[in-house]
Formats: structure tokens, C-alpha cells, sequence
């Protein structure tokens, strides 16, 4: 009884915390002892709970924050990402990683030092390949290796020691490019998936109606959730 009481207030501060737009590591910290819940089954009931509260204030914070300076949103993305690192919620986690490396992107011209190096466009392909998200993958391999400076196969002499790296990376992409090509499904259940994904039209850090960065990892949700209902179907 006293630990769901101590649970439920820790639970209740966090939600604050959010609401009065604290996005600092004290805040994480809260997130983390509540996770940190012997009680299996309460844990997971938490963390499912967590993971509304944190999906739906995301999309709040992040169109309040429109009008801030880039410096603020690229610390209100990192909070939720690593928010939703705590939770376990992948999708989530990835998109947000996804968003904020093109977002850093975008404006590395006025702001070098958002500059994304290779080396995080190769660790986001890696994650988003182990977690199923092809296209995504191909995508952020091609990041990757233009951080590199390479022109399709060919190497320059200032990057012959970068081309095990070169060769893992076009490895990479051409694998998910496969799978992507092979698992992808048309029909009533890619429909239905769709609706399913994140909504990231709602991350107005400008006034383009899309990006092509969340198309893309739409596309990726979509084809693995697709996958996953299909496995559920013929099991």
C-alpha cells in the first residue's frame, strides 16, 4: 500500500514537472525511480501509462516551442528522447532521434555547431535497422555517407582510412533496401497501419506542411507494424 502511494505521488510530480515544462534531468530522474518498481506488473502498467502522457505532451511542447530559438528545440527533442529511451518506447525514441538529426541538420548553415557527424547518422541506421525500420535506415545510411564526402563507389585519398566504414554503411543500406522492398504490403492493412503511426505533421518547427524526414519514417513504422500484423494473422 505504501508503495503505491509513494508511486502515485512520484507519478503525479513527474506530470507536473511536464505540465510546468521542465525538461531537465531532474525531471528524467523522476521518470527513472518510478520505473524502478519492484512490482513487475505495476511497472509495466506505469510505464504504458508514461508512455501516453509523454507521447501526447511531446506534441504539445514541441508546437509551443515553434517560435523559440533553435538552441531551445533541439533541447526539448533531446528530452524526449531520452524520456522515451527510459520508457522503452522505440518508435517513439527513433522518431524523435530521426526528427531532431534532420531538424540539426537543417540549420547546421547558420548553426555549425548542430552539425550531425557521420558517426550519429551510422549509429541512428544501426538502431533503426535492429528495430526493423528500413527505410529509415537507407535514408540515414545516405546521411551518413554524405557526411563523408562520397560520390557513389568512389573514395578519395583523404578517405581511404574511413573505407571499412564507407563499405559498412553501403552494406547497410543496400540490406534495408531490400527488406524494405520485400516486406513492402499494399492494401486495407497498410491503410489501417497508417492511421496507427506517429503523428509528426504536428512537430511545427516550421510552417512546411510535412518534411520529408517524418514521411520517411512513417513509411518505416508503417511497414513494420504492417509486418507484425500479418505475422499475428498466420500464426
Amino acid at each position: 500500500m505504501a508503495g503505491d502511494i509513494l508511486h502515485h505521488q512520484q507519478v503525479s510530480l513527474f506530470c507536473s514537472q511536464i505540465k510546468l515544462r521542465r525538461f531537465d534531468d531532474s525531471t528524467l530522474r523522476i521518470l527513472e525511480l518510478i520505473l524502478s518498481a519492484k512490482n513487475v506488473n505495476l511497472s509495466l502498467e506505469l510505464r504504458n501509462n508514461l508512455k501516453e502522457v509523454l507521447r501526447s505532451q511531446s506534441l504539445i511542447a514541441i508546437r509551443e516551442v515553434a517560435d523559440k530559438s533553435v538552441e531551445h528545440k533541439v533541447l526539448i527533442l533531446d528530452f524526449f528522447v531520452r524520456a522515451f529511451a527510459i520508457v522503452d518506447d522505440v518508435e517513439s525514441c527513433l522518431a524523435l532521434r530521426y526528427e531532431g538529426l534532420n531538424f540539426r541538420e537543417s540549420r547546421t548553415m547558420n548553426h555549425p555547431e548542430l552539425h550531425v557527424s557521420y558517426g550519429e547518422w551510422m549509429n541512428f541506421a544501426e538502431d533503426a535497422f535492429n528495430n526493423s525500420f528500413y527505410s529509415v535506415t537507407a535514408k540515414a545510411c545516405e546521411n551518413a555517407l554524405l557526411c563523408l564526402n562520397v560520390n557513389g563507389n568512389f573514395i578519395s585519398d583523404k578517405l581511404a582510412g574511413n573505407a571499412k566504414t564507407v563499405r559498412k554503411l553501403q552494406s547497410l543500406k543496400d540490406m534495408a533496401i531490400r527488406l524494405c522492398t520485400s516486406h513492402c504490403v499494399q492494401g486495407q492493412a497498410a491503410e489501417y497501419m497508417r492511421k496507427k503511426t506517429l503523428n509528426l505533421k504536428q512537430s511545427l518547427f516550421s510552417e512546411e506542411a510535412e518534411s520529408t524526414a517524418s514521411m520517411c519514417f512513417r513509411d518505416g513504422i508503417k511497414q513494420q507494424n504492417i509486418r507484425n500484423l500479418l505475422r499475428l494473422k498466420y500464426q
